[in-house]
């Protein structure tokens, strides 16, 4: 089996992951120069041509299996999508699910949602019993809860939803998290652009 893309590397290339939700957006993905792109609300039928495509562009798709229609959401779906799909990595908010994508040397994303204090609190302790590759906060605008989070774990984060302005990705940014996912596929590109600008600088 081979080795797994370590997410660090990703990032340093890529801020924004444009979120895919079907062909139209997929073709304009493989278009643009971005690497990584997130696939969800898509039938698992879709799903195999659309990831095939994505590999055949020399790019790579994460899946939010808690978001694919069609497909059992636990350990078993997750074996599918990693060993048959060949998904490069997996989103989702069980911990199950985030142990099965690691062993079987994926991308393990948590998905945690801060809802309240509570919520924090309890999205921590799963973050320290799971210990994904990555954390997804949402929404990626309640930044200023982020330096909290990042004092109680050492799991790099990224921001998920309600993202709408180079604004908001640049809060997040200053709060602590190294990237976003993020709906709107212009705005990645245009984040995208700056940050290929800044580094030829």
């Amino acid at each position: 089996m081979k080795e797994k893309i370590q997410i660090k590397e990703l990032i340093e290339q890529q801020i924004c992951v444009p979120v895919i939700p079907n062909m139209k957006q997929l073709e304009k993905f493989i278009e643009s120069d971005l690497l990584i792109c997130l696939f969800q609300d898509i039938h698992i039928s879709l799903l195999e041509h659309m990831i095939r495509k994505t590999h055949e562009s020399n790019k790579l798709a994460l899946v939010h299996i808690d978001m694919i229609h069609g497909i059992s959401v636990d350990e078993y779906g997750t074996e599918f999508l990693c060993q048959k799909l060949k998904a490069d990595g997996i989103i989702s908010t069980k911990t199950k699910i985030i142990e099965t994508t690691k062993k079987n040397k994926k991308i393990a994303v948590l998905r945690v949602f801060l809802i309240d204090s509570k919520s924090i609190e309890r999205g921590i302790e799963t973050i320290l019993k799971s210990q994904p590759d990555v954390v997804e906060v949402m929404p990626a605008i309640a930044y200023k809860i982020i330096p909290y989070i990042k004092s109680k774990i050492s799991t790099p984060i990224i921001g998920g939803g309600l993202l709408k302005s180079v604004e908001d990705v640049q809060d997040g940014l200053n709060a602590g998290c190294i990237a976003f996912t993020v709906s709107d596929l212009n705005l990645c590109n245009s984040i995208h652009e700056a940050q290929k600008e800044d580094k030829n600088q």
